[in-house]
């Protein structure tokens, strides 16, 4: 068990510093790991030396899915040893792959094995997909497929960027004229605004948002969840308006979650800083690696937090710690478009933790899910019951 809770624990710690999120007490453990061996350290470097930034991801991406672990919390311990087991065998299946960069350890394989029933039907993950509304109304559907160039609107162009699209143009004079990105259910997209401001929106989300940005602000409305990389502009301040509060910045890196059918609105603050201020004037500051709550009655409040878990999404990543099952499957309805039902309340309350790649279909997370003994799931048609081992 130590060997397995070493290996998880470096590969993990690789991945944070590639991400350049790791803490100072987890760069201690890293450096003493490298010092234990030369093999060690050349492992560090090849995979360090990786500089082009798509190549880092796909190497981070596959990191966090080799190492990827649960553990389950429980009020009860009356499936402890069971669950330890059923754990044990999962990582031996997992992680024995690590070999492949060198982070590597033997394990141990029970000859039982984990055949989950979700295993039977194949459920894709979302695309990239995305539905622009114009300012005249007209819609245009967008996809993998979309042309190089699709509209011109105010003096801007509307191209394809990778799997988004960019507004290309100067100009400042004119009327407010607006555009609106809907991503549906099972779908992400990109957006590139007028400003440079590049918006990395989730499954189920709305941006309402100008062809170009005049006067003195840049003022956009998010329904959903995106992650903002905004252009800097000291002279322009950007806001983003989810129902009635604001987040306002200058130059930053932020993640919001504004969901219709969720409590709070959550906004987590990457890098710079952000103003937080609500819909009755309450406003609040926010710093690298803190979050801004806002609950149904309007009250704030803020948490220092991991951000990995709430921005590892737009990286192609689901990070969970510690997070109940009935929140996960949240994510999981949105992702794969699909329904979920909780035939056993309890199942709602188990908390799980561990990484998966997000664009693998959903067997895998449900192998990881069905691992830890406690849930199992059954598919049909386009639904996932949920019910208790």
């Amino acid at each position: 068990m130590e060997n397995l809770e070493k290996g998880i624990e470096v590969s993990q710690l690789i991945v944070k510093d590639l991400q350049g999120c790791i803490s100072p007490e987890e760069k201690v453990m890293l450096d003493k790991w490298l010092e234990e061996s030369p093999e060690n350290r050349e492992v560090y470097h090849r995979v360090q030396g990786r500089v082009n930034r798509d190549e880092r991801q796909r190497i981070i991406r596959q990191l966090n899915k080799r190492a990827a672990w649960e553990r389950v919390d429980r009020n009860t311990k009356e499936y402890k040893h069971s669950i330890l087991r059923r754990c044990m065998r999962y990582a031996a299946t997992i992680v024995l792959p690590l070999f492949v960069v060198g982070i590597g350890f033997y394990l141990t394989r029970d000859k039982e094995k984990i055949h989950p029933v979700a295993e039977v039907v194949t459920i894709a993950p979302g695309v990239t997909k995305a539905e622009l509304v114009l300012a005249d109304g007209h819609k245009v559907i967008l996809g993998t497929e979309t042309v190089d160039s699709l509209a011109s609107e105010e003096g801007i162009n509307i191209v394809k960027e990778g799997n988004g699209v960019s507004y290309i143009g100067n100009k400042e004079e004119g009327d407010l004229a607006y555009n609106i990105m809907r991503v549906p259910r099972g779908g992400e997209f990109k957006v590139r605004l007028q400003d440079g401001t590049l918006v990395y929106m989730n499954s189920e989300t709305e941006l309402k948002y100008p062809v170009r940005f005049v006067g003195k602000e840049r003022r956009v409305y998010l329904s959903g969840e995106a992650y903002f990389e905004v252009q800097r502009d000291t002279t322009k301040p950007f806001i983003v308006v989810m129902n009635g509060n604001e987040v306002r910045v200058l130059g930053t890196e932020f993640n919001v979650r504004s969901y219709k059918d969720e409590k709070c609105q959550f906004t987590t603050l990457v890098t710079g800083k952000v103003l937080l201020t609500t819909s009755d004037r309450k406003c609040m500051e926010l710093l690298p690696n803190e979050q801004g709550i806002v609950d149904p009655q309007g009250d704030i409040r803020k948490e220092q937090v991991d951000v990995a878990l709430y921005t590892a999404w737009k990286d192609g990543n689901f990070v969970f710690r510690k997070q109940s099952l009935e929140h996960i499957m949240e994510i999981v309805e949105r992702w794969y478009d699909l329904k979920v039902i909780f035939e056993d309340e309890w199942c709602k309350q188990v908390s799980f933790s561990g990484n998966v790649e997000r664009y693998d279909d959903f067997s895998k997370l449900a192998e990881m899910l069905e691992a830890t003994g406690s849930v199992k799931f059954r598919i049909k048609n386009n639904e996932i019951y949920v019910t208790k081992r």
